[in-house]
């Protein structure tokens, strides 16, 4: 952050006159900057820029991985059917982001978008730390924070319906990206910069209010209706169950300690553990020493 800020700074330097009028734009300052040189340095740049856009992609579908492998897993699936489902997700979520980039699209136009969409969530997601109800304020139910961060997302369509917002337009080249309800997401509220213009600060400021604010109010009615049936949840697709039989950790466990615990009083009842069995040696030599004795004796 701190390089690219300073190529912004010299590249303003050397034309402050483009970027003041617009004519350049201050975070494609380093590219400005780079693209006087040869080719050479156009490829090791081009080169860079993808290993951290891949580097970012990679994260993001690992992760994906990792949880729906783990989900099939829980659910019975087999090591090999798990795998290759988790694949074949990835390659599902592939196709329409490889069809959008070549699109074109304006990266900080898909930030903003994505900004938003986390926006809708951001409250409900964190207000279920709230374990216990306190006062007038309950713990968030899951069918509450649900409902919450769709209430988020309708507080998004009805600001874009109430300053009039019908499609959403690129202020560079003039194309228009989307049209209808859902068009207000690309917040191309100013032809200066995706972040400039008051009514894309105030839709950042009540979404995620209204979002929380309603998790609050359908996990209250979600509690009085279903009562404790409304802590449970609602979506239980890889949930972990006592009875899975597949990578169950905790099962493990316990089934190791109650092996031990029978083994151990299996060995008090028949005399086979391991203090019995240093008696029955000393025992058994004693034995064999007194019948040496009356065998002499004799």
């Amino acid at each position: 952050m701190m390089f690219f800020g300073n190529m912004g700074m010299l590249a303003y330097a050397n034309d402050p006159t483009s970027y003041d009028e617009f004519a350049k734009f201050a975070y494609l300052g380093f590219f400005d900057l780079i693209l006087p040189l040869n080719t050479f340095w156009h490829i090791v740049v081009l080169i860079i820029v993808t290993a951290l856009a891949a580097s970012s992609v990679d994260t993001l579908q690992t992760a994906i991985a990792s949880i729906f492998s783990s989900d099939l897993l829980r659910l019975g699936f087999s090591d090999n059917v798990a795998r290759a489902l988790t694949r074949l997700l990835l390659i599902a979520i592939n196709i329409p982001a490889v069809i959008m980039s070549s699109q074109r699209y304006d990266v900080i136009g898909l930030f903003l978008v994505a900004d938003l969409v986390c926006a809708t969530a951001v409250l409900p997601v964190f207000l279920g730390l709230i374990t216990q109800d306190w006062k007038f304020v309950p713990a968030p139910t899951e069918l509450g924070a649900f409902l919450g961060i769709w209430s988020g997302i309708a507080a998004v369509i009805v600001n874009g319906h109430v300053i009039g917002f019908d499609r959403a337009v690129n202020s560079i080249t003039g194309e228009v990206i989307a049209t209808g309800p859902f068009s207000y997401f690309w917040l191309t509220n100013s032809s200066q910069c995706a972040l400039c213009g008051s009514e894309t600060m105030i839709t950042f400021i009540v979404t995620p209010l209204v979002a929380g604010f309603f998790t609050l109010v359908f996990s209250k009615i979600d509690i009085l209706i279903r009562g404790d049936r409304a802590r449970e949840p609602v979506f239980k697709v890889g949930t972990a169950e006592p009875e899975a039989k597949n990578y169950n950790l905790a099962a493990t466990s316990e089934n190791a300690d109650e092996i031990q615990n029978g083994k151990a009083l299996e060995e008090q009842v028949d005399g086979t553990s391991e203090e019995n069995k240093d008696w029955a040696v000393v025992e058994t030599a004693v034995k064999n020493e007194e019948d040496a004795e009356v065998e002499i004796a004799s």
